[in-house]
């Protein structure tokens, strides 16, 4: 608390600290529908311009911050997700 009193002039100088925010994961694979077979290099991609590729085995990580997303996969010759 700080009380002032008429009249009086004081100069507050303030230094924040940034509170860390802690990034949240968002992983799984992605598989071809009929087979199960690991589609590599899909594109999974999240509002906010977050995206990133399948590996060879179909996996996707992705860490953002918390919050909602729309988000979009894509890998050539399938159609279209979005969620």
């Amino acid at each position: 608390m700080i009380t002032l009193t008429e009249g009086e002039q004081r100069q507050l100088d303030v230094v924040l600290a940034a509170t860390p925010i802690a990034n949240a994961t968002l992983f799984g694979y992605v598989t071809d529908a009929e087979t199960s077979v690991p589609i590599v290099g899909a594109l999974v991609q999240l509002s906010g311009g977050y995206q990133t590729s399948t590996n060879n085995d179909g996996y996707y990580q992705l860490e953002v911050p918390p919050g909602a997303y729309d988000g979009l996969v894509t890998a050539d010759g399938y159609e279209a997700l979005t969620f």
